[in-house]
């Protein structure tokens, strides 16, 4: 079994990890843990940065979850209608995104809002990424319904997902327990670490005909 981490070692490796980060404007950054649980508090110029700051905490050994309640201050002002502009570009040329046409954009206040249908979660992901980049935005509502291209049995979707977790050299999949309901698949069980928990919800995005993923892993050190 693994040595617990304490909560003043995670805070400090969290603390040290965001500074490191080249792409993190850190100054106004505080950091709380409690019981494995880390808190992002203050203020950050982009919402890419708060995105990333998050990422970073959850690779920390010790961490059970993240609660990111960083705040966007903004450094230029930029207009709603200039954000959107941006957004719809990202999405027309990545080619993760296979109608960018059918997905409205709309912004009020820096806050974007995706809505339309997408063909897989994995793209309701890939689109949602598209916006965090954009500069200007201060955070972003995924309402994109996923409608897959041809309809899957959940046993099928059940067994690629299962195959996901198994083959991902990241993910030690030999306590997590995988069902399917309609194309909403479920993750139960444990894993060693918050970031293994986070990248089998990737994995099981990832896989065709999946309509949602209920997330409900424990971390188990």
């Amino acid at each position: 079994m693994a040595t617990a981490v304490s909560d003043a070692q995670i805070r400090q490796d969290v603390l040290d990890e965001i500074r490191h980060d080249v792409r993190i404007d850190s100054s106004n950054v505080t950091v709380d843990v409690s019981n494995g649980v880390v808190h992002l508090l203050g203020t950050v110029p982009t919402y890419f940065q708060k995105i990333t700051a998050g990422d970073d905490a959850r690779r920390i050994k010790g961490v059970r979850n993240i609660t990111n309640d960083l705040v966007v201050t903004l450094v230029a002002p930029w207009t709603d209608e200039e954000i959107a502009n941006t957004v719809r570009a990202n999405l027309a040329r990545d080619v993760r995104i296979a109608n960018p046409g059918q997905i409205q954009v709309t912004v009020v206040n820096g806050v974007a809002t995706l809505s339309g249908t997408v063909g897989t979660y994995a793209e309701k992901s890939d689109a949602a990424d598209d916006v965090w980049t954009a500069p200007g935005i201060v955070d972003v509502v995924n309402d994109l319904t996923v409608v897959p291209p041809f309809t899957r049995t959940d046993a099928d979707i059940a067994a690629d997902v299962r195959n996901a977790l198994t083959t991902d050299p990241t993910v030690d999949a030999r306590n997590i327990q995988v069902s399917v309901v309609n194309g909403t698949v479920y993750l139960r069980g444990t894993v060693p670490t918050y970031y293994q928990a986070q990248q089998a919800g990737n994995d099981a995005w990832g896989v065709l005909g999946v309509l949602n993923v209920v997330n409900e892993l424990g971390v188990s050190f």
